[in-house]
């Protein structure tokens, strides 16, 4: 579990440094709403695109979701499709999200469907982002790759979106390593597990 711990954290300092992070934690719901989205508005303004990271209850064993929790996801609901282009659990008692990189036009559009994968949208489908691999720890980076490319495999996709693919990949293993509290490895070896029998019922 140190393990475990010491490698969420290490990810999360690289890719939400503190300026991007909003500690709720000791905040009333109604007060931590507020906040939560008076700083994505600043960010909406002065910073269109960012990802950023709620921390709203950490140390907390999973189950039943605390009260700030669900006042602050209930807002982010509210805000998809407007000042927010999509949030997902993060890490820890922890929510990320992405700041609409053009909130007006957002807004206009309405409410859009809430993505999959890595988060982008067909607008947003050829925009930038840190590389996956940038975010893997070393140690498992090797496997992270065997399992992309085995699940770019048996979707018949294009070498081209082994990036998108490894994404995705992350994204599951992080969730799947936190909700059942074992090790990316572990995460990534079980993802694997599930690519191969994939593969072999496909046969």
């Amino acid at each position: 579990m140190t393990r475990l711990n010491e490698l969420a954290r290490e990810y999360e300092a690289r890719h939400y440094p503190p300026t991007r992070r909003l500690d709720l934690q000791n905040e009333g719901p109604e007060t931590a709403r507020v906040r939560a989205l008076r700083w994505i508005q600043t960010f909406a303004h002065e910073e269109p695109g960012a990802d950023l990271l709620l921390v709203v209850e950490r140390g907390r064993p999973p189950g039943r979701k605390g009260p700030v929790r669900v006042s602050v996801e209930k807002l982010l609901d509210e805000l998809l499709g407007g000042l927010v282009e999509w949030w997902q659990p993060f890490a820890d008692g922890s929510l990320a999200l992405r700041v609409a990189r053009d909130p007006r036009r957002w807004a206009a559009r309405g409410r859009p469907t809430v993505p999959e994968g890595d988060g982008r949208t067909p607008e947003t489908a050829g925009a930038a982002y840190v590389p996956a691999e940038d975010d893997i720890p070393e140690e498992i980076l090797p496997l992270a790759r065997r399992v992309a490319e085995m699940r770019r495999t048996r979707e018949g996709l294009g070498v081209s979106l082994l990036g998108v693919v490894m994404r995705q990949l992350w994204i599951h293993a992080q969730a799947t390593a936190m909700s059942e509290r074992v090790s990316f490895e572990d995460a990534l070896t079980r993802i694997l597990r599930d690519e191969e029998r994939r593969l072999y019922e496909d046969d």
